[in-house]
């Protein structure tokens, strides 16, 4: 048995945020054909992973979540979950105030919403139009969240998201993690919690070795899990820089790079 690790954004769905019939097919097959278990490693809050565990028939074949860059780990088979880390409810004010001070929006998210304090602008449309999620406007953001989050999301100018980056490292750097999984997003989840961390959790459960781990993604938030993965293919639209800490480069997610790198570069 292998583990093919799957970032979606950027990697399974093209930039219409949809599974093609080629995807679909490659991992299909390499389900039921090359005894690979599929883990979907993302970003997304688990309700925006639903959709794609039916399209791929995850629950069937025995695959895994790791949502919230990998703050929660979600056996399919049985609902199971085996892993879940929070950000500490001391944190949210003190994140809140440093994004709002980068003039950046803020957003996390229930079961079933996307919460934010202001109305969809550009930047919270795209993490909508991503996760297919609504948004719930909240008249207080703080005063509204009453138990610790997985994760909050700043959203806003790339500049922006750089400054605030480094102010988040610089001031809360040894309690957060802080990446950006687009030229938008700037993902901020517990200190520890990556897909490289979540992923080595889960192969030692499963006695999958590394070396059987196979890790797919294009951007930032997916460089500790194609480090840790015995091999590593970068899409044909990530960084350059992720292109060259990859042992293998398949092509964009619009030319079906998954369904490519399935079928001519993985034996």
């Amino acid at each position: 048995m292998k583990l093919l690790a799957l970032d979606i954004d950027g990697t399974v769905v093209n930039s219409q945020h949809q599974v093609t019939e080629p995807v679909r097919n490659a991992l299909i097959h390499a389900q039921r054909e090359r005894d690979m278990r599929i883990v979907l490693a993302s970003g997304r809050p688990t309700s925006a992973l639903r959709h794609l565990v039916e399209i791929l028939e995850l629950k069937t074949y025995g695959g895994y979540l790791l949502p919230y860059n990998g703050g929660k780990a979600i056996e399919l088979s049985s609902g199971k979950v085996l892993h879940a880390q929070l950000l500490d409810q001391d944190l949210i004010p003190q994140l809140y105030h440093l994004i709002k001070a980068h003039g950046v929006n803020i957003l996390s998210y229930t079961d079933e919403a996307i919460l934010s304090e202001e109305a969809a602008n550009e930047y919270a449309q795209k993490e909508i139009d991503i996760t297919g999620m609504p948004l719930c406007v909240l008249d207080d953001f703080l005063a509204s969240i009453q138990e610790p989050l997985p994760k909050c999301l700043a959203v806003g100018p790339t500049d922006r998201l750089v400054a605030l980056e480094a102010a988040v490292k610089a001031q809360l750097g040894h309690r957060v993690d802080a990446f950006r999984s687009s030229d938008i997003f700037l993902e901020l989840v517990p200190k520890g919690v990556n897909k490289g961390v979540a992923l080595e959790r889960l192969s030692a459960v499963l006695g999958v070795s590394l070396s059987d781990l196979i890790a797919i993604g294009d951007n930032y938030n997916d460089v500790e899990m194609l480090r840790l993965a015995g091999t590593s293919v970068a899409m044909g639209n990530a960084p350059e820089d992720i292109q060259r800490m990859a042992t293998l480069v398949t092509k964009t997610n619009n030319e079906d790079g998954v369904a490519y790198a399935l079928e001519h570069l993985l034996p």
